[in-house]
């Protein structure tokens, strides 16, 4: 029997929902999911990280008449693995009833479509907001707290293992006197440089471990280039000065980021206002948001409809529930994504305030 609700959806197809989700753009404003740990569609339902390290020695000199040294090659490649975790929701359409009366009165169904690709905005947004929050996780602590999943159901911790020395905290906090940021700055610059790492392209921080910079002691020091601090004017620095004295010291751009999200309910912080991140200047070599593809995708038959070949891509997978009694229509949006870090050791996740 053809109910009012089928007629509805008989111009809504799995490949036009599904390819309307994944054409969203993610917002501009998330940008630890757009630049700095960037997104990565990968066919399969695993992550798979490589690093690779190969160390060549220099070549030995020989007195004449004399064998050359046998030389040996140093390789090191790790690979790990690991099963993508489901991330997703599900969503009941508000108003049916009135959405239902309408159409069986001769209204046409915009006002049906009009709900179902608002609900698949908010789809789209709560799994964007889901990541760009995992992302700050993996950023700040090196450990991704994932809900809902653990043997307690409250949460289970993906721990990447970043090393002390790659989360310093300052001995003495910048917003305080004494403190010593440039100090502390280079010391993690030349960690970095004795491990291996790039020598970071940006730090991501928050307006408030920004602007504590302008009248610190040792920046209007080094501004005036004052010979003791005595001598050093108490002016309080511009942005621009900061700028000039970080790029004399030749230290990475500061780029802030203060992002809030709706999480459970309330507003919270993506990053602590405190973290002073130092990120390389290649991230896809460094940390991927990878998303896979769910079993909802694998599940789909695209021999006797190819187009759903399309519904099958790595990225967000959306499908629908009817019931009849009681009349119910609902979205569920689904995705197997985390963030993952490839190389522990190659970024600065430093506490350089004590947080409010």
């Amino acid at each position: 029997m053809s109910t009012t609700l089928d007629r509805l959806l008989q111009n809504v197809t799995p490949e036009d929902i599904n390819a309307y989700i994944n054409g969203l753009p993610t917002p501009n404003n998330y940008a630890l999911t757009q630049s700095v740990i960037p997104e990565r569609k990968i066919f399969g339902p695993k992550f798979r990280i490589e690093s690779n390290k190969r160390r060549v020695n220099a070549a030995k000199f020989r007195a004449f008449d004399t064998p050359h040294a046998l030389a040996k090659r140093q390789a090191e490649r790790v690979v790990n693995e690991g099963m993508l975790p489901p991330v997703g929701q599900t969503l009941e359409m508000g108003e049916l009833s009135l959405i239902l009366f309408n159409a069986r009165r001769g209204a046409d169904d915009q006002e049906f479509i009009d709900q179902l690709y608002d609900d698949l905005e908010r789809h789209f947004t709560s799994i964007k907001i889901a990541m760009e929050i995992a992302a700050g996780e993996l950023l700040s602590t090196g450990v991704v707290n994932l809900p809902g999943i653990g043997d307690s159901g409250d949460y289970l911790e993906v721990d990447w293992q970043v090393p002390t020395e790659n989360r310093p905290v300052a001995s003495v906090k910048w917003d305080q006197e004494g403190a010593t940021p440039l100090t502390d700055e280079m010391a993690w610059l030349r960690y970095l440089k004795s491990v291996g790492a790039p020598k970071p392209a940006r730090v991501i921080t928050s307006e408030r471990a920004a602007s504590v910079l302008a009248s610190n002691q040792e920046y209007r020091t080094a501004f005036w280039n004052s010979s003791s601090p005595e001598t050093t004017p108490s002016t309080t620095l511009s942005p621009p000065d900061v700028n000039s004295v970080r790029a004399r010291w030749n230290l990475p751009p500061i780029e802030i980021y203060d992002e809030q999200v709706w999480s459970d309910d309330v507003y919270r912080r993506v990053t602590p206002e405190g973290l002073w991140a130092m990120v390389p200047p290649n991230p896809e070599q460094w940390a991927q948001t990878q998303y896979g593809v769910t079993a909802e995708q694998d599940n789909l038959d695209s021999s006797s409809n190819p187009g759903l070949e399309a519904a099958r891509e790595p990225g967000i997978y959306v499908s629908y529930d009817k019931k009849s009694n009681p009349v119910q229509f609902s979205t569920t949006a689904n995705a197997i994504a985390m963030p993952v870090l490839y190389v522990p050791n190659f970024h600065i996740a430093a506490t350089v305030l004590d947080e409010d």
